[in-house]
């Protein structure tokens, strides 16, 4: 009889241990039931879609999503700045952030997560904050370079240079900067490497090999792995996403290319401003970053989120001095303006 009571005590210990973790775990965020949180998404909804989820458990709080590409996803947001429809700006390189908040399109709010975020990962003024890193790569389709290129003895690309090989012409696929935030960062470390005249010499002489451009930065990539196109240059991590899914891509990051971050921001004045704080608070857990690692293939930010399996260590770039990122942003309306007088 002893022995049953004690079973029974241990029982009840148990539930409620439980029961106080649950109750601890979900005291963390707000009841949220009833809201809904719109979000604006400026990567690929797959990555969207496990934050929305696990934030949605922990509050309660529906949400719907619009997803574009970076460049039109700011657009939106501009257009809409003194009547504002989203709550949260997701995704997305960081200069259209940094523009943003030029722009006052999003408010500062500093999360109690940011602080396991390394100070270079996030703006100073907390009017943003990374979620993981990336660095621009030359992205080549492999049995297509062994069957086609490599018997002719042409250097494979090594840097962007490369890329103005003749025998590269209709070979080339590139995201729009206008667009794309891939697409502009390209441009934008062109610019803070060369100088902004031959950046624009350079980009002209490229037109010639340059066969598409695309909205995104994820398509070269998936064009190239099909083998639609034999080089593609994006984000190492879209490439890796391809090489994921089965496509023999071979990855090439340039010596002391320039590097960015994928942010979230809070919108200024949008509807919600509770359920835009408790969703950004979720985007910068480490749960929510490994949720995130596990389509993106990037680095996290969070020191205690590993790389994905077959991910890439991005450590050795992170001294570079060849792209900053916020200048990036100033400079944004700018370069959008000079590209439209390139002559090819």
């Amino acid at each position: 009889m002893k022995a049953y009571k004690f079973t029974i005590f241990i029982l009840l210990l148990l539930c409620s241990t439980l029961l106080t973790a649950c109750n601890k775990n979900r005291s963390d965020y707000p009841n949220l039931q009833g809201k809904k949180l719109l979000v604006y998404v400026a990567f690929h909804e797959d990555e969207a879609k496990p934050l929305l989820e696990g934030f949605k458990q922990k509050t309660g709080c529906e949400y719907s999503l619009l997803r574009f590409p970076t460049g039109e996803a700011l657009a939106r947001a501009m257009e809409e700045k003194t009547a504002p429809k989203a709550d949260v700006f997701l995704g997305g390189t960081v200069d259209a952030h940094e523009y943003m908040k030029k722009e006052g399109i999003i408010e500062k709010y500093i999360s109690k997560n940011a602080s396991y975020i390394s100070d270079r990962y996030k703006d100073k003024d907390g009017y943003w904050t990374g979620l993981y890193i990336e660095a621009l790569s030359i992205g080549i389709n492999k049995e297509r370079w062994d069957a086609e290129f490599k018997s002719k003895g042409i250097k494979q690309p090594e840097n962007f240079q490369d890329l103005l090989n003749p025998a590269f012409k209709g070979e080339i696929i590139i995201p729009n900067p206008k667009t794309s935030g891939t697409g502009y960062t390209f441009v934008s470390y062109l610019v803070q490497s060369m100088g902004k005249k031959k950046a624009l010499e350079y980009l002209g002489k490229l037109n010639h090999n340059v066969a598409q451009v695309t909205t995104n930065g994820l398509t070269p990539a998936e064009k190239v792995g099909i083998g639609e196109y034999l080089i593609a240059v994006n984000f190492i991590n879209q490439q890796l996403i391809v090489k994921k899914s089965g496509f023999n891509i071979q990855s090439k990051i340039p010596k002391d290319v320039g590097w960015t971050l994928c942010a979230v921001s809070k919108i200024k004045d949008g509807p919600d401003s509770k359920a835009a704080n408790a969703f950004i608070d979720y985007c910068l857990t480490a749960q929510a970053g490994n949720d995130l690692k596990n389509f993106s293939m990037a680095m996290s930010t969070r020191g205690d989120v590993p790389l994905p399996q077959g991910g890439q260590n991005l450590s050795n770039l992170l001294g570079s001095d060849k792209y900053d990122f916020k200048k990036a942003g100033i400079d944004k309306e700018e370069m959008l303006d000079a590209l439209g007088k390139i002559k090819p």
